[in-house]
């Protein structure tokens, strides 16, 4: 019997999870058949059925949530009750009126179906059919709702590897094969040094687990049995041993920590020389524009040693050159703006940067520039400016005539590639002290009773925060790109454009939804929701996400050391409750210190 499931729409699968901790997947067919829902059900508002076990969006748009089932025969059994219960006093024809409107369905196609099917007229009440015909008339509806099986894939039980090196530290982000029998894939250990979890129905009972060192250098680390009575294995990577392989886990030697989170009255000065380190290096290592400005919570990185780091994306500075060159030309203010041919304006947002090169229509003038005779400006920053200098971009306006969009090199446009940026951590050891003795307590508890945990989120800087949450709120249409409240020190720009510089709302929103699908932001999901900067508990290190399966049936210890037999989701958040880590219910996987 399934008690738990989940829905894919645009995989169109439901995951289904019965009491013993086994998972199956129902793949393809027809929505009815995927979700056990014989007459499309939808929840009815706040009423919550006691057979379901779980809820299925149908479209992005849709309002309603349809219900999953744990099986056919309970997914009929629910709509001969709704039947009775509901429309019992109703006729076939107000019945189905209600249950396909109009504005839904071809109505009189379904009554004329549902008549002529189960033998009776559509003035019949309900209540008053013989028991053989109001079972043929509930048949009939759910054979025009559409039954139509697809593909059943049992997994069978998960089973979680862990990886740990030489000194039993999380092996973390390092290329493994996983082989079975039936198939094999590719996949990177987390932070915790974990793999994805290995499912026997995918790949057979037994399973290697090999480590690709390089493309032509694989080493076999162990192998696991899915079908043992453990359901979690640790391997120590044996290449450790080896003491001519590389060290992959190069550390500061200093013992210094990488990262320093802000506290209430710090300075930058102050930092930098609690890690023995000057101002400058931090400024060079965070990108930092303002030494004087920093803010509380705020994550640091801490360089290795006192020489300032030059940031990724920064130009060095050119080498001197004996060739003859232009005479610099006076820098443009603050917010100058070029007036072009077809008559538009466009205002630079960088301060004191001058373009590399202004090609304009002929004709045209540039504030802070000196045109030549062929109707160009061109000008070389001093070597020191050119890590600041404005990107230049030459277009077209809808008229054809030429035009010059001046940008500021601070912002970089949102998509994927924030992802990588301000990361959070999954390990425990990053919580604060009061809530990590307390998340430890309760998982260990959990695992104890043999119950899968994966934790899939713990610290999040706030800057992350800011990220997920607009990238949400972009992607659900919830707030317009050009809205977004700029962060310090986080250079995204939310708005894109179209050629003549207008903002194109399509690649905004299409940015953001790819920022969705790198954070794992499920914008499909009614349980997805995304705590605002500041807010979210993550960002104070006193959340963790934790992905827990295989609990119905089990007995765990809670905070007092008595047992206790787990047969719901309720039972283990009372459980959690009593360690101090509370369930989010608005958040799927969500626990924190309050419960928010």
């Amino acid at each position: 019997m399934f008690v738990r499931a989940t829905y894919d729409r645009e995989k169109k699968t439901v995951h289904y999870f019965d009491a013993d901790g086994n998972e199956t997947l129902y793949i393809g067919g027809s929505f009815a058949w995927r979700t056990s829902n014989p007459g499309n059900l939808t929840k009815p508002h706040a009423y919550v059925m006691k057979s379901a076990i779980g809820y299925a969006q149908r479209t992005s748009k849709a309002k309603s949530f349809f219900i999953i089932f744990p099986d056919r025969a309970a997914g009929q059994e629910a709509h001969q009750k709704l039947l009775k219960s509901v429309y019992g006093d109703s006729t076939i024809r107000s019945m189905i009126t209600v249950y396909a409107p109009p504005s839904e369905n071809d109505t009189e196609d379904y009554i004329g179906f549902v008549t002529k099917k189960a033998g009776v007229s559509s003035t019949d009440v309900i209540g008053s059919l013989p028991d053989d015909k109001f079972k043929a008339v509930a048949a009939a509806m759910e054979q025009k709702e559409g039954w139509v099986p697809g593909v059943i894939k049992p997994l069978g039980k998960p089973v979680q590897v862990q990886m740990l090196d030489k000194l039993n530290q999380p092996f973390a982000g390092q290329p493994m094969q996983i082989k079975g029998a039936s198939a094999s894939f590719d996949a990177k250990t987390n932070e915790n040094g974990e793999l994805p979890w290995i499912y026997s129905g995918l790949l057979g009972q037994d399973v290697n687990i090999v480590y690709k060192r390089a493309q032509d250098d694989h080493e076999n680390v162990g192998k696991i049995s899915t079908s043992s009575a453990s359901n979690a294995f640790t391997f120590n990577a044996p290449y450790h041993l080896i003491p001519t392989r590389p060290r992959l886990h190069a550390k500061d030697e200093s013992g210094r920590p990488r990262v320093h989170i802000v506290q209430p009255g710090e300075t930058l000065s102050s930092i930098a020389a609690k890690y023995g380190t000057t101002t400058d290096a931090m400024v060079g290592a965070n990108g930092l524009k303002d030494a004087n400005h920093i803010y509380a919570q705020q994550h640091l990185k801490i360089p290795l040693d006192g020489a300032p780091s030059q940031s990724a994306n920064q130009t060095p500075a050119p080498m001197a050159s004996t060739t003859p060159h232009t005479p610099v030309a006076p820098a443009a203010p603050a917010s100058a703006s070029s007036t072009h041919a077809n008559g538009a304006t466009v205002t630079s947002a960088a301060a004191h940067s001058t373009p590399a090169t202004t090609s304009q229509a002929p004709g045209a003038t540039s504030t802070g520039a000196t045109p030549s005779a062929a109707g160009s400006a061109t000008s070389s920053p001093p070597a020191s400016a050119a890590a600041s200098t404005a990107g230049v971009v030459h277009q077209h306006a809808p008229n054809g005539h030429p035009q010059t969009v001046v940008s500021s090199p601070t912002l970089e446009p949102s998509g994927a590639v924030w992802c990588s940026r301000f990361p959070g951590s999954a390990s425990l050891d990053s919580l604060n002290d009061s809530f990590k003795a307390k998340a430890s307590a309760f998982i260990t508890a959990m695992r104890d009773a043999h119950i899968l945990v994966r934790i899939n989120a713990a610290l999040r800087p706030i800057q992350r925060s800011y990220l997920m949450f607009h990238a949400f709120e972009i992607a659900k249409g919830h707030e317009s790109p050009d809205h977004v409240e700029p962060y310090p020190g986080v250079n995204i720009d939310w708005v894109h454009r179209s050629a003549n510089g207008s903002m194109d709302l399509e690649a905004s929103v299409k940015a953001a939804k790819e920022m969705c699908h790198g954070y794992g932001i499920n914008i499909n999901s009614a349980m997805q929701a995304v705590g605002r900067p500041g807010r979210s508990r993550h960002n104070y290190g006193a959340a963790v996400d934790l992905n827990i399966t295989g609990y119905v049936g089990k007995r765990v210890k809670d905070v007092t050391g008595n047992e206790v037999a787990l047969s719901s989701f309720a039972d283990l958040k009372h459980v959690g409750h009593g360690y101090g880590v509370n369930y989010y219910p608005h958040e799927n996987m969500h626990w924190s210190d309050t419960g928010h």
